[in-house]
């Protein structure tokens, strides 16, 4: 009945005598000593569900161990697809990550109660690991840590067994027992139902999750540990021999603390996001790949829930360097410090500093320190943060100031924001000055003030014909510091999914930009949203952008075929003042889950690139990759590289 969620649920730390075997199978006799978590309930509505779903965990001095059973009325319905390690966690932050049945457990070891302290590890129903490691972890196994999982299938549902390495998480140092935040998930694809153990409710209020109560962490255990990955790296390029070697480096300090070190890093076999063609007013985000800044990354941004202002550090400004150093963890359990500091040869260097601290359950703030010595120019960029929450309200801010030649600026953004179950109601203010500069940063507009207003509705539904639907208004007022009109209208949008995997999308916006009239209406058919096996889909937009008639068409699918061999695709075509195209093609043939060869076709206009690749990585040992071509050149470059990565683990 409704109402019957519970929040904040206590479990007993229990350590084990001897661990069970990890094969999916729950007859070992450690889960009788085991804790268990039942009662799961729906997070949409907090009601009991049908299917229901039982936990047990404990842990020794080098291992928690976590087990699931998932009852299922209809097993022949599980769906589980994906064989590639992390792919859970590792697409659009934005897009819901559950697309197939499976299991999540999260901690929160530090018991902060904020998002960025929480780990997360899953398997799907065909044990598919992925983990989300608070911070960030490169996804290099002896960094991120080698954990172990199995499953089972049986006329009841499916069974799951996993293994985690006190060592792939940041813990406490601790002569007493201390209490984490801890939690308990299942996904299923059938009825699309997220049910969890601690319910935290549709807005994912972290302050509800469950209590790990009397835990020992491994204090004598710990073990400082030293991980080296040296690389070489050899090649024809366009007929001249080549050759380069380098070392990526890190070292747990505490349980708390990590440092990682790179000396002369490769980045010219890692495929980098492309961006778009499509017309925008702005420089567009794209998301940075390289692993040095992806390990500990999530502890270099200062933003609000609801940002419009942009990244205060934006790595992808970093094009190379030749040494870079970074330091990132807890300095205590409410306490969390990044550093990161990168050398170039010819004279760069760049610097960013983060400290951030939780006040209580809910709230929390921090400041950030980001410094560039480029070409004779240095800019520093001094951040502050700060984030409350009572009950259902928010209220954030940023403020920042620059300081160089040519700088002396301010940028500040505060909102209020009311989030409920089924919709979200914000109130923002943000204002850039004309002289704020940010060489590493990514802040795409400047010179302007004004206020943001966006509603968001969404609602699930558990029968008939339609599973969700959602709708999204967004109105702004900006005008130039000197008063004069800069960026003011309108847009919405609506998204419409069916039982059957469809979404239907509508969207339309009017704006005038400096002048320059907007004034656009697209709408959007996907079939398969969550199936990346099996989708395919358009998006059609037509009217005025810029004050110019346009037209644009974007084609798109993902299929999996033959088993093994996806084959990805997405285009655009915009008839702007002129047509352009892009079109981008990506296969890859699976042969295991760490082995894959495969390529890339990208086009704009009359640039063509191509390459193609075969690659081993994902799990302990060396990691090989021969690539033909250049991953991220303009044109098709004749070349040949053959990089190998090794493994050191002290």
């Amino acid at each position: 009945m409704a109402g019957a969620a519970e929040s904040k649920r206590p479990i007993a730390g229990v350590k084990l005598t001897s661990p069970p075997t990890i094969d999916g199978d729950l007859a070992d006799a450690a889960w009788q000593s085991a804790s268990k978590a039942s009662g799961f309930t729906d997070l949409q509505n907090g009601n009991p569900v049908f299917d229901q779903t039982e936990a047990w965990i404990g842990y020794d001095d080098q291992f928690i161990y976590v087990a699931f059973r998932c009852n299922d009325s209809k097993p022949e319905g599980i769906v589980a697809r994906e064989t590639v390690r992390d792919s859970k966690y590792s697409g659009d932050r934005n897009q819901n990550p559950n697309r197939e049945d499976n299991v999540q457990i999260n901690f929160d070891p530090f018991l902060t109660f904020q998002d960025d302290d929480v780990s997360r590890f899953s398997v799907n129903a065909i044990g598919t690991r992925s983990a989300s490691i608070a911070g960030g972890r490169a996804a290099k196994a002896e960094w991120k840590g080698d954990w172990d999982a199995a499953v089972k299938r049986d006329d009841r549902g499916w069974t799951c067994e996993i293994r985690i390495p006190w060592a792939s998480l940041n813990y406490p140092s601790s002569a007493r027992p201390v209490t984490m935040g801890i939690n308990f998930q299942r996904f299923q694809d059938r009825t699309k139902t997220l049910s969890i153990w601690s319910n935290t409710t549709s807005q994912d209020f972290t302050n509800l999750e469950g209590l790990w109560t009397g835990v020992e962490p491994p204090q004598t255990g710990f073990r400082r540990t030293l991980s080296l990955l040296p690389y070489v790296l050899g090649g024809d390029i366009k007929g001249e021999l080549s050759g380069k070697a380098g070392l990526d480096m890190r070292y747990t300090l505490t349980p708390q603390l990590t440092a990682v070190g790179s000396i002369n890093p490769d980045f010219s076999t890692i495929q980098g996001a492309i961006q778009s063609i499509a017309f925008s007013h702005s420089e567009r985000f794209v998301p940075d790949q390289r692993p040095f800044f992806t390990e500990g990354g999530g502890n270099f941004y200062a933003q609000t829930n609801i940002n419009d202002i942009g990244a205060f550090f934006y790595s992808n400004r970093i094009k190379t360097f030749d040494v870079g150093a970074k330091l990132y963890g807890k300095l205590s359990a409410k306490d969390t410090l990044g550093v990161l500091n990168t050398y170039s040869y010819d004279g760069r260097n760049d610097l960013v500093a983060r400290y951030t601290t939780a006040y209580n359950e809910t709230d929390s703030g921090g400041g950030m320190l980001v410094h560039t010595n480029a070409g004779g120019i240095e800019n520093t960029n001094l951040v502050i943060d700060q984030h409350f929450r009572k009950g259902k309200m928010f209220l954030e801010g940023v403020g920042a100031h620059s300081s160089g030649q040519g700088a002396g600026g301010g940028a500040q953004v505060v909102n209020a924001y009311y989030a409920d179950k089924y919709f979200l109601s914000c109130i923002q203010y943000s204002g850039v000055s004309n002289n704020f500069l940010t060489p590493i940063g990514f802040v795409p507009f400047k010179g302007y003030h004004g206020m943001t207003a966006i509603e968001y509705w969404g609602s699930e539904w558990r029968e008939g014909r339609f599973r969700s639907s959602n709708v999204t208004l967004v109105g702004l007022d900006w005008k130039q510091n000197d008063g004069a009109p800069f960026f003011k209208g309108h847009q919405g949008e609506y998204n419409l999914d069916t039982r059957d995997d469809w979404r239907f999308k509508l969207k339309w916006a009017s704006f005038d930009f400096l002048g320059e009239k907007d004034n656009v209406f697209g709408f959007g058919v996907t079939k398969g949203v969550t199936n990346r096996f099996a989708k395919i889909g358009f998006q059609v937009d037509t009217g005025k952008l810029g004050s110019a008639k346009t037209t644009a068409f974007s084609p798109f699918f993902s299929l999996r075929v033959f088993k093994k061999l996806d084959v990805l695709y997405s285009g655009l075509i915009q008839n702007r003042e002129g047509v352009d195209q892009q079109h981008i093609l990506t296969v890859n043939y699976e042969i295991s889950p760490i082995k894959s060869f495969g390529g890339r076709l990208v086009t704009h206009n009359g640039d063509t690139n191509a390459y193609l690749f075969f690659r081993r990585s994902g799990e302990k040992g060396t990691d090989f990759y021969l690539v033909l071509g250049d991953p991220n050149a303009k044109k098709t470059v004749s070349s040949i590289q053959i990089k190998m990565v090794f493994a050191y683990q002290s």
